[in-house]
């Protein structure tokens, strides 16, 4: 459950630029938005009124756009939450500056911040690596960036995977689906890992006290009964047709009924099949089957909520959802996506994003 906040206190930004805190800037702070989802790179936009009292005069017509504060490549911070249970949300560099002009009312300077995955985003390449796994591909990008790699993920052997001209952060992403791994970055290390690899803090969100908002979807158009992959044996010269049974993400639950069981129990044996990848080996074959299969059945309950503020959610969070139904009520959730904001009409607010594989049976 998350730590109990204090029964008054300030939910307003600390925001530091190197290092340092800026008080000027929770000042002039109109609003404030942190983004993050499972594809990995953190996202921090900052609005900041431009026309505030200076505490020393310049020549220009706005502030904080001088360089003392904000400039390209700035290291940038932000905490949110009460005193003594305050959490850092956001560490990354400035990357973008904006300055608006309206008729009638005061400028506004923006600021956009990427963490340290905005280094691959930026960097593209062309590289063959033989005989390695996507892991060995993903510890390979990050000492190319400089990064400590932390990686936890399990797959095939490739005789040849290739990147062609295109981002490190894309190609990354594009061997994370393949095994349903998930990328970010913290502290000077990129994170390769699984989902029951990732750390994440545990939160109880109860409707109509701390989750002000919230919809709660099963939904079995995604669903299937099997996932069936096909490929070619290149060394055999023998087709591949291998299976991932319903039975895949059972270890990853611990109570209810799955969207394969509830779509057999509803419409009968429905396999589906992935298509577009040509697996050259069984072992590769056998891990886009399981990677799909779980991808579907990840998906069959998902839920859009909104807390008055949650710095403990993070991607990777494991909630707890209470008051919300008997099919949806309950532990079991995964946070794919949170989206902190604060600005001054309605203070901090966390929108998220969660997914579970079962429904509780009635």
């Amino acid at each position: 459950m998350a730590d109990a906040a204090p029964a008054f206190a300030s939910t307003a930004p600390v925001l530091s630029v190197g290092g340092t805190r800026r008080p000027e800037l929770a000042r002039d702070l109109v609003r404030l938005d942190v983004e993050e989802d499972v594809e990995g790179l953190c996202r921090c936009t900052v609005h900041l009124l431009a026309a505030a009292p200076m505490a020393r005069p310049s020549g220009d017509v706005v502030e904080h756009l001088a360089g003392d504060t904000l400039d390209f490549g700035k290291p940038l911070q932000v905490s949110l939450g009460p005193p003594g249970i305050e959490r850092i949300v956001f560490t990354g560099a400035v990357s973008a500056l904006e300055v608006q002009f309206a008729e009638g009312d005061v400028p506004t300077v923006v600021a956009y911040a990427e963490d340290a995955l905005m280094r691959l985003r930026l960097t593209q390449h062309s590289e063959t690596w033989e005989d390695a796994a996507d892991a060995d591909v993903a510890r390979g990008i990050a000492r190319r960036h400089g990064l400590t790699p932390l990686v936890a993920a399990d797959g095939p052997t490739y005789e040849f995977v290739q990147q062609a001209n295109r981002s490190d952060l894309a190609f990354l992403r594009e061997r994370g689906r393949r095994i349903q791994a998930e990328v970010w970055a913290t502290d000077g290390a990129l994170h390769f890992a699984t989902r029951d690899q990732r750390p994440g803090t545990r939160v109880t969100l109860t409707r109509g006290s701390d989750l002000i908002e919230v919809t709660a979807r099963a939904d079995l158009a995604e669903q299937c009964t099997a996932v069936h992959v096909s490929g070619y044996d290149a060394t055999t010269r023998e087709a591949i047709e291998t299976l991932a049974p319903a039975s895949t993400v059972d270890a990853e639950i611990s109570g209810g009924r799955t969207g394969p069981a509830t779509l057999r129990r509803a419409f009968g044996d429905l396999a589906g099949r992935r298509v577009r990848d040509v697996p050259l080996t069984p072992a590769e074959a056998t891990a886009l089957a399981r990677a799909e299969m779980l991808r579907r059945s990840r998906r069959f309950v998902q839920v859009r909520g909104t807390t008055a503020g949650t710095p403990q959610l993070v991607v990777g969070s494991r909630v707890t959802l209470a008051r919300c139904g008997r099919p949806f009520d309950g532990d079991g959730y995964y946070v794919t996506r949170v989206h902190h904001s604060f600005d001054l009409a309605r203070g901090l607010r966390t929108r998220f994003t969660a997914e579970r594989a079962t429904v509780n049976a009635g």
